[in-house]
């Protein structure tokens, strides 16, 4: 049986990360497609705080196989928004929903949020599966928002309340 877990990103991880950034199918998926040095990567990783964005790495037997993101995380509203990205190595393999059952956790009983949401191009359609399938609801769309390959597409809204989580007694 798989063991899925999260940890804290370490140095060893930055070359892989960077990677796993600059692959084309993940930069067609961020609101920004530019890759990134390995100098960029470690000036933006200095303004990681802890505080209102984490990152962490999303394992299977303790081999690394994608980043979780948490940004905009606000304590006061109780909310956040979330993103992740597999390694190509990784794809196809049913490792999405377990992940992101993993971020949905950390955020409603570490951070002890209430509601979570996250952005998607509507061309992913993979991820609006995976999403919809985990129990997310679409509340909007940022229209034309995206221009990929000399076209614009929507960015898909969507949400989760924790509320919506069946307890298991």
């Amino acid at each position: 049986m798989r063991r899925f877990h999260l940890r804290e990103i370490t140095n060893n991880d930055h070359e892989w990360l960077v990677e796993l950034h600059n692959d084309p199918l993940v930069l067609k998926n961020l609101t920004n497609p530019t890759p990134v040095s390995m100098q960029d990567h470690m000036n933006w990783w200095k303004t990681i705080d802890g505080k209102r964005q984490i990152r962490l790495i999303f394992c299977v037997d303790k081999k690394r196989v994608g980043i979780c993101k948490f940004y905009s995380i606000d304590r006061s509203n109780s909310n956040c928004v979330l993103g992740a990205d597999i390694h190509k190595e990784h794809r196809g393999k049913g490792l999405a929903k377990p992940m992101w059952r993993l971020m949905m956790d950390y955020c409603y009983e570490e951070l002890e949020l209430s509601r979570i949401s996250l952005t998607t191009a509507e061309y992913n359609m993979i991820a609006r599966k995976v999403y919809l399938g985990l129990g997310f609801k679409e509340e909007g769309r940022m229209i034309s928002s995206l221009f990929r390959d000399e076209k614009w597409y929507d960015q898909i809204c969507m949400y989760h309340l924790k509320e919506w989580c069946k307890k298991n007694v």
